[in-house]
């Protein structure tokens, strides 16, 4: 008998771990909180917002998601080994920021999108953002800020200055979590923003947190993301200068030789 028992507890133990499932660190206290989420996505915009927003809001991790499509990856940051798809929250219990560092299985989009919700709704959310970009090349002279929505929240994100995004497909893990808030019927929106691939551009992310700023009354300081763009910009214009100078001395006349022109 006790050998049996002994198989069975072997069996159990073994068994292959399956859909996803949200691990707490310890008692959650939530008040109808704001949720932000931020993936991996074009110039890493909504990642480096996210980011910025748990440094500079003083955020602290409460749980990690587990599932058998999150790759299995670990990531070391600010001496910390953590999990790669993380949910923090502020003292209040009114801002959460989700956030997921590396690729999803798309296979697993559903249940991780699904377990999430679940979670979510037992706090009531007040609405669920999700942070995105549009790629690029190089950087725009305009920045805008577009927003996807349902018609109840568009009069009030035009108020804002933002712009409807036209004809646009988001996909991945924010496009599976937008389509389960659509069928639970859960607030929610995202914001996009041009973002250049071909170089660092902390335009996109500055523009991201404004965007925050403005609608949810966050007073998150912009002054550090402020800088790099200016550094950004100096570095672009130094480098259109030298670009200026190379080509004035290749079309300046060499010594010795006369200048034609269209007379002969």
């Amino acid at each position: 008998m006790a050998k049996k028992k002994e198989n069975l507890n072997n069996s159990t133990s073994s068994a292959p771990f399956r859909g996803a499932s949200i691990i707490e660190r310890d008692k959650i206290l939530l008040s109808s909180p704001v949720i932000i989420c931020g993936f991996v996505g074009p110039g890493l915009a909504a990642l480096t917002s996210v980011g910025y927003v748990i440094d500079h809001l003083g955020l602290h991790q409460i749980a990690h998601v587990r599932s058998r499509h999150i790759p299995p990856a670990v990531v070391f940051i600010g001496g910390k080994i953590r999990h790669p798809f993380r949910i923090y929250k502020d003292g209040s219990g009114k801002v959460v920021v989700v956030i997921c560092e590396i690729p999803i299985d798309r296979s697993g989009l559903y249940e991780i999108s699904t377990s999430l919700l679940d979670w979510f709704q037992k706090s009531d959310p007040k609405e669920i953002v999700i942070l995105d970009g549009i790629p690029i090349n190089g950087l725009p002279e305009n920045r805008p800020t577009f927003y996807v929505a349902d018609e109840n929240r568009q009069s009030d994100l035009k108020s804002f200055g933002f712009l409807p995004a036209e004809s646009t497909l988001i996909s991945g893990t924010a496009g599976s979590i937008l389509s389960e808030c659509l069928d639970r019927n859960t607030k929610c929106v995202s914001f996009l923003v041009p973002v250049s691939i071909a170089m660092a551009d902390p335009g996109a992310p500055l523009t991201l947190i404004r965007a925050l700023n403005s609608v949810y009354g966050l007073n998150i300081t912009t002054k550090e993301l402020e800088e790099d763009v200016a550094i950004v910009h100096e570095e672009l214009n130094e480098i259109a200068k030298q670009y200026q100078k190379v080509q004035e001395q290749l079309s300046a006349p060499k010594e010795g030789e006369v200048s034609k022109t269209i007379y002969g």
